[in-house]
């Protein structure tokens, strides 16, 4: 329920307007927003003592960033957020439901096919969280906001921040202490399968109106955690086997989130709440204005897309619709802001008004973004599609949608030779699949798509290893065309590069990288081929580390590793050689320069707090531009390495590429509805 504003309550942050209370905690509080446009957010304000911690702020700004890449239709996603100003805070989309707890408190235990769409719908969601190296490690009915469309999971990673905002605080005082796992509470150890036995735990809740553990408090609880077994009367009698699974004290007896998620997969109703619990949701909607305003579509309108305008293609999980889109974005002039020391940009930098042109009125992120070869089409990555745009026009021309891509399309790349477009994309499980880890946990998918003819060429793909959410990061072709590469995470946390023959679609190379091991996080997030595709590039990151693995095409036998001393959590995430093909840059927070030949790193444009996670360079080689998840868009001339710093967006820019005669430029940003959107300008 929201709550009026109290006295000394903030009334905007971050330019959202704040109207009421959500709630509040050790982290600080939760108010209910407003964006410019009127969208509503749950904006969380972080305490002003934790705020004012130096170690506090930085692993706040990871979560941001981490959180804003989690893909899970199921989850509350995070849309804005800033860790560089005097006040911390993080705006997520506001789900207009109550929580688990309250609506089993209201009206007693769900029905068993409530209880399978809740717990595939959470199962999902983690598997989200967990693929982007992080761990909700507090998962509470509280936590589970119920939706007409399914439930949402709020305040994944926040738990983590608590404990680090509290390390002289006993396991006993830890909010949701009664969900935590036994070596949570033993060893203070929080594990992937930590969150499935609090799923487990929430799950018993949703079931019988009770804690699996009892209604002990403090210490009692957490020792009838640790010692006692769970009280599964009044689980429904196919669910029983899996709740006790969740719920082993040994974690490794426990199912992966995959393994959840395929016992409870099924075709939830239309209607999946009781009447009851339903009637929550109209009045919390009520309550806070949400009628009429633009929703999100539901799991089954995003599973059901292909309709009128769009053309179906049977046996494959992609279709076409090609028409006249959206209305264009009307043009925004910006002007250039001075440069990091106070002065004017260079003269040689001159950037034209921003187009803006938003992808969709329900799309709230942008996850890939590449030119065609001809510079005649710009492609973005969103849920479950990818955007068309005519850059010329400035205007939408058509999507292509993925039905059954789990998640965004991730990465995205044209071929400069055949105008071919691969498309990367997570398939969820496929119980009829023939490849057992392909019914468990799915696969990770790249479609290669003749845009001019409207026809899917072929659909290429590999396992998940054991991920439910594996997903892919980056796509590269060979100059020739020959090849076309993808960087995605692999098996014990290693990347991987997976390259395969265009014509043939045979793989043809599987190359691990990066030190990882169990339980650690770690993913190929670039790959670039040399200009004479003799070399192919491969950067990765694990553990705030990471480097760029160099291999041969003609083998794929490793040639040399150019290390980094430090990355910040993504790695090395883009990568893009120089003409002359001797210097390669990469972004892994901050912008590094080496010279291939001597395996030295020549210089950093950028420091990794920089939070630099995208660049392309001109194809002349004359400038560079970056981007990332905080801050704007930067161009450097070459070789001077002068900033130029650009505004563009109120959350700024996170993808960035080069038109391919260097002229124009295309950005990923946000309007100023919290919208995906992409901003083309000119470059002179």
């Amino acid at each position: 329920m929201t709550a009026p504003l109290r006295a000394g309550d903030p009334h905007e942050v971050g330019g959202h307007r704040l109207v009421g209370r959500l709630g509040g905690g050790g982290l600080g509080t939760v108010f209910l927003g407003r964006s410019r446009s009127g969208r509503l957010l749950a904006v969380r304000v972080v305490a002003p003592e934790l705020a004012a911690d130096g170690e506090f702020r930085r692993r706040f700004e990871e979560m941001v960033a981490s959180a804003r890449a989690v893909s899970s239709f199921h989850t509350a996603q995070v849309v804005d957020g800033a860790a560089d100003g005097a006040v911390l805070w993080l705006a997520s989309e506001y789900i207009a439901g109550p929580s688990l707890r309250e609506a089993v408190t209201a009206h007693g235990p769900l029905p068993v096919e409530a209880l399978r769409a809740l717990g595939s719908g959470l199962a999902e969601a983690l598997a989200g969280v967990h693929a982007v190296g992080l761990l909700h490690g507090g998962l509470t009915p509280g936590d589970v906001i119920l939706a007409e469309d399914g439930p949402r999971l709020t305040d994944f990673a926040l738990a983590r921040l608590w404990d680090a905002a509290h390390p002289s605080r006993t396991v006993a005082a830890a909010p949701g202490g009664t969900f935590l796992a036994p070596e949570q509470v033993r060893t203070g150890t929080t594990l992937p399968a930590s969150d499935v036995f609090a799923l487990g735990g929430v799950l018993v809740f949703a079931a019988t109106g009770r804690n699996a553990f009892g209604s002990a408090s403090g210490s009692d609880a957490l020792i009838r955690v640790v010692d006692a077994e769970p009280d599964l009367d009044g689980v429904p009698a196919e669910l029983l086997d899996l709740f006790r699974d969740c719920l082993a004290k040994d974690p490794a007896r426990r199912p992966a989130v995959g393994e959840v998620l395929q016992s409870l997969a099924g075709n939830p109703p239309d209607a999946w709440l009781p009447p009851d619990v339903a009637g929550m949701v109209g009045e919390r909607e009520e309550q806070a204005g949400v009628h009429g305003a633009a929703r999100r579509p539901g799991r089954r309108a995003l599973l059901l897309a292909a309709g009128a305008g769009v053309i179906g293609l049977v046996g494959a999980p992609v279709g076409i619709w090609l028409g006249a889109g959206d209305a264009p974005g009307t043009p925004r002039p910006t002007a250039t802001p001075p440069s990091a020391d106070g002065t004017s940009a260079p003269a040689t930098v001159r950037l034209g008004p921003a187009t803006t042109i938003e992808l969709g009125r329900n799309d709230t992120d942008a996850r890939s973004l590449a030119y065609s070869g001809d510079g005649r089409l710009l492609a973005a990555g969103a849920l479950s599609k990818v955007v068309l745009i005519d850059p010329v026009a400035q205007k939408k021309t058509g999507e292509i949608t993925f039905d059954r891509a789990l998640g965004y399309v991730s990465a995205l790349a044209f071929s400069r030779t055949d105008g071919l477009l691969a498309a990367a994309y997570t398939l969820p499980p496929d119980p009829r699949s023939r490849e057992a880890g392909a019914r468990e946990h799915g696969r990770v998918a790249v479609t290669l798509w003749d845009v001019a003819s409207g026809r899917e060429v072929v659909m290429l793909s590999c396992p998940s290893e054991g991920n439910l959410m594996a997903q892919a990061h980056t796509l590269a072709f060979s100059p020739d065309g020959r090849l076309v590469a993808l960087g995605r995470d692999g098996r014990d946390s290693i990347g991987k590069a997976v390259v395969w023959e265009v014509s043939s679609g045979r793989q043809v190379a599987s190359l691990p990288v990066g030190p990882g091991s169990n339980g650690t996080f770690g993913r190929a997030g670039s790959v670039a081929f040399g200009p004479d595709g003799k070399v192919l590039a491969v950067g990765y990151g694990s553990d705030l580390k990471g480097a760029v693995d160099l291999f041969d095409t003609a083998s794929f036998a490793p040639i040399a590793t150019l290390a980094l001393e430090k990355t910040d959590l993504f790695g090395v995430t883009a990568l893009a050689f120089a003409p002359d093909g001797r210097t390669l840059y990469g972004a892994y927070g901050g912008i590094a320069v080496w010279d291939t030949a001597s395996r030295r790193l020549t210089t950093t444009l950028a420091e990794v707090k920089s939070r630099y996670q995208s660049l392309s360079l001109s194809p002349d080689g004359k400038m560079l531009a970056g981007a990332g998840s905080v801050g704007g868009l930067v161009l450097w001339p070459l070789p001077s390495g002068r900033q130029t710093p650009v505004s563009a967006g109120p959350t700024g820019n996170r993808l960035v590429a080069f038109g391919p005669d260097g002229r124009t430029i295309a950005v990923c940003t946000d309007t100023a509805e919290l919208l995906a959107a992409v901003q083309i300008r000119s470059v002179a």
